[in-house]
């Protein structure tokens, strides 16, 4: 009993590390390189309970407007109620993740779309100016997502508002399990120790089971189909620019995670 419950504990601390680290919903936690390569399988369980969190307070929010009168007063009111929530449900995931996620996509669009390689693709990856590709990568990716999230909302799809932050975040650790690190010693050096091989069997298996359960819950075999081969696709994209570039960083991470819970929103539509 002693052994299982030292199991709980190691697996309910690396629950933490992983949402401390992806969010402040969890107080800072001790942190060193081998427990942050510990946490990287609990990505998606941290991702599962900030979805729930975003989509309850958008529940919340529908709900309470729902009761308004005003929201009577013209046609539109449940789009337009759909796209506030959808507004709230972006804007608490810009706040508990204090924005790290875009951050990273915006450094990737700029250093991808400046077409530099080698030392130069590396310089504007770190450059924190924002640059015209970076500032259209934010609006495309944030625009889609709202949209998405906004026809999700009006329609009453609940479900995949919750599992698309998981989704985002299993992306990262299959990217991690893609592509060597940059540098080892990063952050992402140590995202990509934590996503072994195993990791990766599981996190596949994991993804196809969820994608089979979603279609016995009413996706359609096309919309299965699509997203398991936009994920492949958007997974091996970002693995190939990462190594033609000498290997992944933080922030192909978390534009991974973004372009991941994009794709997911589109795939359940």
């Amino acid at each position: 009993m002693s052994g299982y419950a030292s199991r709980l504990s190691r697996a309910g601390g690396r629950f933490l590390d992983a949402l401390a680290f992806l969010s402040r919903l969890a107080p800072p936690r001790p942190c060193n390189a081998r427990s942050l390569a510990a946490c990287v399988p609990w990505f998606a369980p941290a991702g599962l309970v900030l979805g729930s969190l975003y989509t309850l307070a958008a529940w919340l929010f529908l709900t309470l407007l729902s009761a308004s009168p005003a929201t009577m007063l013209f046609s539109g009111a449940v789009w337009s109620a759909a796209a506030l929530a959808a507004w709230l449900w972006l804007a608490l995931e810009l706040w508990s993740t204090r924005g790290l996620h875009w951050d990273g996509l915006a450094d990737l669009g700029d250093a991808c779309g400046s077409g530099a390689t080698g030392a130069r693709f590396w310089e504007i990856l770190r450059d924190s100016r924002l640059g015209a590709f970076g500032a259209l990568s934010l609006l495309l990716i944030f625009s889609g997502q709202w949209l998405a999230l906004t026809w999700h909302l009006a329609a009453g799809h609940w479900l995949p508002l919750v599992l698309a932050p998981a989704w985002g975040r299993a992306c990262a650790v299959w990217l991690a399990a893609s592509a060597p690190p940059h540098d080892p010693d990063s952050l992402g050096g140590l995202a990509c120790a934590g996503a072994g091989p195993a990791v990766r069997r599981i996190y596949r298996l994991a993804a196809f089971l969820l994608t089979c359960l979603l279609m016995a819950l009413g996706l359609s075999l096309w919309q299965g189909l699509v997203l398991l081969g936009a994920q492949y696709w958007l997974t091996r994209r970002l693995a190939a620019t990462a190594r033609r570039q000498g290997g992944l960083s933080g922030d192909f991470l978390g534009a991974a995670i973004e372009l991941g819970q994009l794709c997911f929103l589109l795939a359940t539509l």
